[in-house]
């Protein structure tokens, strides 16, 4: 991205960019073909005209000042005046006996005669005149050439993190980019980090095409800013490749090096702490032999969900990162008297927080990733607790660990009783967040969020089986003892299981619906991978967070008008989150005769003795069942064809 003013004026710094642009400038490219490659995108072709002119006589006066004089004349001599020389094309000659018939058919001329007449007709294609002049013009044009690079040399200026903005992008780009407060090219490249691929949005009038030339120019000059930027900052997270999700640190890690704050897919260990000669180790061989190996046939093992294997993942992974950064020793190393300072010091108040907390929510791949966000609360201590002494015990287990240094540790915290109506809907509020989702027509994102409501309620799937939902999970089908075609929803549980839930006929009518919105079939005869909850742009898959934020939003509808009705009746619904339609399909159901069993395995509950919590609640109210309960609240109301 030159550095184009639009006036005959000098530029503020000789860029290597400059340098490109009037070396393609002097070896004859059009000047549409240079503004296109380096001109200012927010100007026509007549800028970059100019700011040729500025660079020849910039050039030449710091040649002349330098006593270049040899650079002063070459550089300011235009396109066309040294031309690679080329003679014109030769004509093919015929043989002499076919052009002596054409040109002496009655024999007039003698043979040296004839001779000098076909080589005037078919001159050769090289002559001494031809190859002088070929020779002067391709010496003046390396002379040329040699000028242009000592004046680079000379002048041109790499960027460096701490240079301004100004004088490195287009000077419509660079004020965008100060009236957001992005000074130097380090905050331009903190910005896109922390923001990611949307990170122009904090840049009001940049746009995509704008933010696309910085980011090109910035992965362009990546070895002089000894900065690279990740690939996963510049796509959203859907499309991230494997190889995007880097280490932080170097490939080289021996014994003296420090250690540094990095996810576990992605740490580097020093031979000596990697936990296969720690001193709580088991005298059995396991099929493991270091803490990272353990963990990961940990996580293998007992987390049957993605959320289950996140949560386990972030408490293993922050005690291996204290164990050797704080305590300098590896897991398999630690005893009761370290795991006691963990869970009792360190977790109430991780410290220094520079090095252990979060600013903001960085993804794992990035450098400014920490393993915690902020304080944990008890329960939070609690669970940590409970979740690494579980790990421990299953590494004695498998004979990887001699003992459990968690092993016999009171709580941190006694557990809250689980209190269904706290975190549920009654009728009433159901039927409020119901009709608050109704619409005489539809655009297509009022009708998605209608659809992720019935879905969520009629199933109580959570919020990541509902972001992964596609139509090629659904199968139709008949049902003992119910009238018509009975769909099902397949939804994977984790490690290879899958369980499957009933639709009722008003969530695939609504399903059906969505799907023509979106200008597809029917959900059987849709491609494979279609999401059953689609973005308004693009069609892919919502993400789990989306939902939750989906979710949010028609609560905080619901309780403003619960609020308009009766002030102070929409309060529980603020608090109100995607889990909560979870235990409020469960406790309508128990509450209303359906059978535990049934319950507890379309919600993919492990123990049954989970499900049977919801039962406790006295307040449910008879269920009518989710189909009658639905279409006795909801009117019908069309689409709209409103995007």
């Amino acid at each position: 991205m030159a550095d184009n003013s639009g006036q005959a004026n000098a530029p503020s710094r000789l860029t290597r960019q400059h340098f490109a642009l009037y070396r393609g400038y002097l070896d004859g490219v059009s000047e549409a073909q240079l503004h296109a490659s380096y001109g200012d995108s927010s100007a026509d072709v007549r800028s970059t005209r100019r700011l040729i002119e500025a660079l020849r006589d910039t050039l030449s006066v710091l040649a002349r000042r330098a006593r270049d004089t040899d650079a002063a004349h070459l550089l300011r001599l235009r396109p066309g005046s040294i031309p690679l020389f080329e003679p014109p094309p030769a004509a093919v000659a015929p043989p002499l006996d076919a052009f002596r018939d054409r040109i002496d058919p009655d024999g007039v001329y003698g043979e040296s005669e004839l001779l000098a007449l076909y080589e005037e007709a078919y001159p050769p294609e090289s002559s001494p005149a031809l190859d002088r002049r070929a020779a002067r013009n391709a010496r003046l044009r390396r002379r040329q050439a040699d000028a242009l690079a000592r004046m680079e040399a000379s002048l041109a200026q790499d960027p460096r993190p701490d240079h301004p903005v100004d004088g490195w992008f287009e000077p419509a780009v660079a004020a965008r980019l100060t009236a957001a407060g992005l000074s130097t090219l380090a905050d331009v490249i903190e910005l896109i980090e922390r923001r990611r691929h949307r990170w122009y949005a904090a840049v009001p009038r940049l746009g995509p095409k704008g933010a696309q030339r910085v980011v090109d120019w910035l992965q362009l000059h990546a070895e002089a800013l000894r900065h690279t930027l990740s690939p996963a900052a510049l796509v959203p997270r859907r499309q991230w490749q494997p190889g995007d999700v880097v280490s932080t640190q170097s490939a080289d890690v021996d014994a003296s090096d420090s250690i540094a704050i990095s996810p576990l897919e992605t740490l580097r260990v020093p031979l000596a702490l990697d936990g296969s000669k720690g001193s709580n180790r088991a005298h059995a061989h396991p099929r493991f032999d270091t803490d990272i190996r353990a963990i990961t046939a940990w996580l293998e093992a007992r987390s049957n969900s993605t959320h289950t294997r996140r949560a386990y993942r972030r408490e293993a992974e922050r005690l291996l990162l204290w164990a050797l950064i704080e305590k300098g020793k590896p897991i398999s190393s630690l005893d009761a008297a370290d795991c006691a300072e963990y869970v009792g010091v360190f977790l109430a108040a991780p410290q220094p927080a520079a090095r252990w907390i979060a600013k903001g929510r960085p993804e794992r791949c990035f450098a400014d990733w920490r393993p915690f966000a902020g304080l944990l609360s008890d329960r939070s201590r609690e669970t940590a607790r409970s979740i690494l002494g579980a790990m421990c015990e299953w590494l004695v287990g498998e004979g990887y660990l001699a003992a459990n240094p968690f092993a016999g540790f009171a709580r941190v915290a006694t557990p809250p009783v689980f209190d269904s109506a706290t975190r549920s809907l009654d009728l009433t509020q159901w039927k409020c967040v119901l009709q608050s989702v109704e619409r005489t027509e539809y655009s297509f994102v009022e009708h998605r969020d209608k659809l992720a409501l019935l879905l969520a309620y009629a199933t109580g799937l959570r919020r990541a089986e509902l972001a992964f939902a596609t139509t090629d999970a659904l199968s139709a089908g008949r049902l003992s003892g119910v009238d018509g075609v009975v769909w099902r929803l397949a939804v994977d549980g984790g490690r290879g299981a899958t369980r499957t839930v009933l639709l009722p006929p008003i969530v695939v009518e609504t399903l059906i619906e969505n799907l023509a919105m979106r200008g597809l079939p029917r959900p059987l005869d849709c491609a494979e991978g279609t999401p059953i909850l689609a973005q308004a742009r693009g069609g892919q898959s919502l993400t789990p967070d989306g939902i939750g934020k989906i979710f949010k939003t028609i609560f905080s509808n619901a309780a403003a008008l619960m609020e308009s009705h009766a002030p102070g009746a929409g309060r529980h619904l603020t608090r109100a989150s995607t889990h909560w339609l979870r235990h409020t399909h469960s406790t309508h159901a128990l509450g209303h005769g359906a059978d535990l069993r049934e319950v507890s395995a379309g919600l993919g509950h492990s123990d049954v003795s989970t499900t049977a919590l919801y039962l406790e609640n006295e307040d449910a109210g008879r269920f009518l069942g989710i189909e009658k309960l639905i279409r006795g609240i909801s009117s019908t109301r069309k689409p709209s064809d409103r995007s």
